[in-house]
């Protein structure tokens, strides 16, 4: 007798997700982390998170109730900040709480160090899983491709990767650019917004927050966002979605 649809990865019908596991560091970051108190620190932070939100994801495919699907990397995790719930998906889980005056499940299955290829081969199937079951996540977000444009030089295959990443999402995913204004970025962000407006997604702006400086919304390691940094990046999630404003 079949139990049901099972998830990549997994032997088990529906009622459990595949466990996160953090990619290892790459040589860049292990060389930072050697000379870099600040790299180091926040680099501690990674295994830890990635177990919290593992252990989340299978407290919330069992629950009941409105629920978030997350494909990302290591700051939907909420790296940089002071607790892995502080992150930008913690706080936004938390004003839509406030909006509709009930907890709200997240499965997250963002990966520290993940690239758009993880997004596509690992996290998505999972994505589109929940999608075919009969009660799919109420709402889903993307922000992927950062790590792509900061260890890599590989533009074309970027591109394609989140096209074809968007061309598969849900319709209706908040999408968000990559960081930085780097020529690799920008061209990066405009298969971004092509690719939403082709799929009836919609572009959240969530590094144009304004605010203090980025010296203040940096966490150590002066690459992830700290608290604050976290905060600015839930903000505009909150607006589109009619919650209240983070603070």
């Amino acid at each position: 007798m079949s139990l049901g649809p099972t998830f990549p990865g997994t032997l088990g019908p529906v009622n459990s997700v595949p466990p996160l596991t953090p990619k290892p560091p790459g040589l860049g970051l292990r060389s930072l982390s050697l000379v870099l108190p600040g790299v180091r620190r926040i680099s501690a932070q990674v295994e830890p998170y990635t177990e919290w939100w593992s252990d989340q994801n299978q407290t919330a495919i069992t629950g009941s109730g409105p629920l978030l699907a997350v494909i990302g990397d290591s700051t939907a995790i909420g790296i940089g900040a002071t607790a892995p719930d502080n992150g930008y998906i913690g706080v936004l889980r938390n004003a839509l709480a406030e909006r509709d005056g009930e907890p709200w499940r997240v499965i997250n299955m963002a990966q520290s160090g993940a690239r758009a290829a993880d997004g596509l081969e690992r996290q998505l199937p999972v994505i589109e899983e929940l999608h075919s079951l009969a009660t799919p996540p109420t709402l889903t977000i993307c922000v992927i491709g950062t790590n792509d444009v900061v260890w890599s030089k590989e533009t074309a295959l970027l591109r394609r990767q989140l096209k074809e990443l968007l061309a598969r999402l849900p319709e209706g995913t908040l999408v968000g650019p990559v960081a930085g204004g780097s020529p690799r970025a920008r061209s990066a962000n405009r298969a971004v917004r092509g690719g939403a407006s082709e799929h009836g997604h919609s572009v959240i702006e969530l590094w144009q927050e304004p605010g203090p400086p980025p010296t203040q919304r940096i966490a150590p390691d002066r690459f992830h966002p700290n608290d604050l940094g976290h905060l600015l990046m839930a903000r505009p999630f909150a607006r589109h979605l009619g919650a209240p404003e983070p603070r």
